[in-house]
């Protein structure tokens, strides 16, 4: 398997990366050369290029552009695409469907967050489509698991992606701040977030969603919705209507039991 790669962004830099000893690496094309150069140098394989070069891309093509960027790559990668390739992005909101037919497109998304070119994907769960089996080849040489999404249904996979990883993080922020209003000790803060977080989302693959969910809405202790209501508006007045808002969303789902 011959594997290139357009734009160093860090999901296809990590991929690469972790695939380096188990695949043939060739072009790695960036809009600064430098930084191409430097990949190579650190992977010890691949031939940097940047826009002005002359080559085309055989085999594999994994496209790292930004969400921003991605649609314009057929344009952007035209010229260095000559006969049939296999495109692949890494995009969770967009489908394959952006890249022409032409260039057998797959797009393999990590539920992860990845930090690092050094990202560990073993069990890392992917959401795939397009050409499944190139997908399902690059997944399995990640030591990853995957699933199948529907084309026309990345933007609510994506969504859900967000509303479980991104939007948790500024629930875990104003926690945390909250701690740092009643002068908690914090030195713990991380412990309790891992237990309280760890223990839902194993009762969640235990029991389902609504099944475990537990909490003074469940209980119907009203005179704490309503003081925990006051504490809340009074430290986050912006985001007062928020607290109203999870209310009503776990009073409906109690009533869904």
């Amino acid at each position: 398997m011959k594997v290139n790669v357009a734009g160093l962004g860090r999901v296809s830099s990590a991929i690469l990366y972790n695939l380096k000893d188990k695949v043939e690496i060739g072009y790695i094309l960036s809009r600064d050369k430098q930084k191409a150069q430097k990949f190579v140098g650190e992977i010890g394989k691949g031939i940097a290029v940047d826009y002005s070069d002359n080559f085309k891309f055989k085999g594999i093509l994994f496209v790292g552009f930004s969400d921003s960027i991605i649609p314009k790559a057929p344009k952007l990668l035209k010229r260095f695409v000559d006969g049939s390739i296999f495109a692949v992005h890494f995009s969770g909101f967009y489908s394959s469907s952006i890249f022409p037919p032409d260039w057998n497109p797959s797009s393999i998304h990590p539920n992860c967050p990845v930090a690092t070119k050094e990202a560990n994907f073993n069990d890392v769960v992917f959401g795939i489509e397009g050409n499944i089996e190139i997908a399902k080849e690059i997944v399995s040489l990640l030591n990853g698991k995957y699933f199948i999404i529907p084309e026309n249904s990345k933007s609510l996979y994506h969504l859900a992606a967000v509303l479980m990883s991104n939007f948790s993080h500024a629930l875990i922020f104003l926690a945390e701040r909250l701690y740092d209003v009643g002068g908690i000790e914090k030195n713990n803060f991380h412990y309790v977030m891992e237990s309280l977080i760890g223990n839902t989302i194993k009762n969640i693959k235990n029991n389902g969603v609504v099944n475990s969910i537990t909490g003074p809405v469940v209980r119907k202790d009203m005179d704490i919705i309503k003081s925990e209501r006051e504490i809340f508006c009074k430290n986050f007045p912006k985001y007062c209507q928020l607290y109203d808002i999870f209310v009503h969303i776990i009073s409906s789902m109690k009533e869904e039991k």
